[in-house]
């Protein structure tokens, strides 16, 4: 019978590159006791933890505060490929590495396809912000800041993915999917990319013009008009009877073309009725993130009757399958196109942002003292289930994983504590009704 899983060898593996690090870089081991005195007297800040690095904060005297950083080589995509490859060849892949408690025997790098996920000595730096001699050394703050990091690996393993480059909730989840991702929306599952059948509003017309113009002939020159010509706008035109002749191609067919017409009826209609100064649309402007991807305009289109008939078709063009799809639309129904934006893949926001949205919500945390995790426009709570998104309309988009992959839930808001309540009360409300 094999031994049970176990998480504490991660503090081990770490706490020992950690100490080889800092023989490396210093040789001094008072940097130790000093840190491990700020340990014991409780001041160090919340630990987060990001894709090559973590931080927290000491408070220092006359009100200052140091804020250090551990700073850490993050793996390639190669490199992690190989990692999951190498757990997914293992009859016991999910257990060992598909929930929270990744289990300490992929310290081994014989577990992982040659890649070490603890970081050796010469892949660890430290910085901080305590005196300009720390600003590239290791410091009582960054010391202490590895050891608090260390001892969170203990119970919870997972921040060291999200350090080394890859988020745990990631590799999970191909784990659990048979080597298929499907939080990255807008990536196909296997094989070459499918072909992009689903009119996309403004887009395809523009194609089909462009397609149009190259594979027709010039038309030879009209003949002259006799003379003056009175067109009647007032009396009655007779309507073709009967259908039209199907478009030739390569142009979109008649059925894409009719919804496409549809589509652009409503539009104006909902211009005319300003709705769409309403919020309905992502603001101008509003950055380089997904906002302006026709990806996030497409579940708009879905939700209407003429666009109900391209599900499929759409499903394709973004690579989800139906669960996928799903929280896609339930997105859309939240948050609107730009809740549809943030879900289908991240962008990078301002530094600014992520740590006010932390500072904001840290009062409400259950577990105050498990990291948030930072990836892109995303903070993940993992210790509550809870994960806030920020979209390209400025506002933060909340997220629930009850089953292990992050869905949308309603409430998103400007105010990421207002989201991150948002988020609890639909725990609480799904914990009722399952």
């Amino acid at each position: 019978m094999s031994e049970p899983h176990t998480t504490v060898g991660w503090a081990h593996a770490l706490t020992a590159s950690l100490a080889a690090a800092l023989t490396r870089a210093a040789g001094d081991t008072a940097l130790l006791d000093a840190a491990r005195r700020l340990l014991l007297d409780g001041e160090a800040g919340t630990l987060n933890v990001n894709r090559g690095f973590a931080t927290t904060k000491f408070p220092l005297p006359g009100g200052r505060v140091a804020r250090p950083r551990l700073l850490v080589t993050e793996l390639t995509d190669a490199d992690w490929d190989r990692v999951e490859t190498a757990l997914r060849a293992r009859p016991d892949a999910v257990a060992v590495a598909g929930t929270a408690a990744v289990s300490d025997r992929l310290t081994d790098p014989a577990h992982t396809g040659g890649i070490p996920l603890v970081p050796g000595p010469e892949d660890i730096s430290h910085t901080c912000t305590c005196a300009p001699e720390a600003a590239d050394a290791a410091c009582p703050h960054s010391v202490a800041l590895g050891m608090l990091l260390a001892d969170r690996l203990r119970t919870t393993p997972a921040p060291l993915f999200t350090l080394r480059g890859r988020p745990h909730q990631h590799v999970k989840k191909r784990l659990r999917s048979n080597g298929v991702d499907p939080g990255q929306a807008g990536t196909p599952m296997s094989g070459s990319p499918p072909a992009a059948t689903a009119p996309v509003p403004a887009q395809a017309q523009a194609q089909a013009r462009a397609r149009a113009t190259e594979s027709t002939p010039p038309s030879p020159p009209a003949p002259p008009v006799p003379g003056p010509v009175d067109l009647d706008l007032t009396g009655a035109h007779p309507v073709p009877a009967g259908s039209l002749a199907a478009p030739p191609a390569p142009l979109p067919a008649a059925e894409a073309l009719d919804a496409l017409t549809a589509d652009a009826a409503h539009r104006a209609e909902a211009l005319l009725d300003g709705a769409l100064l309403a919020g309905q649309e992502p603001p101008a402007g509003s950055g380089s993130g997904p906002g302006s991807d026709p990806g996030s305009d497409i579940a708009r289109f879905l939700a209407l009757p003429h666009g109900a008939p391209f599900r499929q078709a759409a499903m394709d063009r973004l690579g989800l399958d139906l669960v996928g799809m799903g929280h896609y639309r339930l997105a859309h129904t939240h948050g609107g196109p730009a809740g549809a934006a943030a879900y289908l893949e991240p962008f990078t926001v301002g530094h600014d942002i992520l740590v006010d949205a932390q500072a904001r919500i840290q009062p409400l945390r259950p577990a105050a003292t498990a990291p948030i995790a930072c990836e892109h426009n995303r903070l993940t709570d993992d210790a509550a289930g809870i994960q806030l998104r920020y979209g390209p309309d400025g506002r933060w988009h909340p997220y629930r994983a009850p089953y292990g992959i992050w869905q949308p839930v309603p409430g998103p808001s400007a105010d990421p504590a207002r989201a991150y309540r948002a988020a609890r009360t639909a725990g609480r409300t799904n914990r009722r009704t399952s």
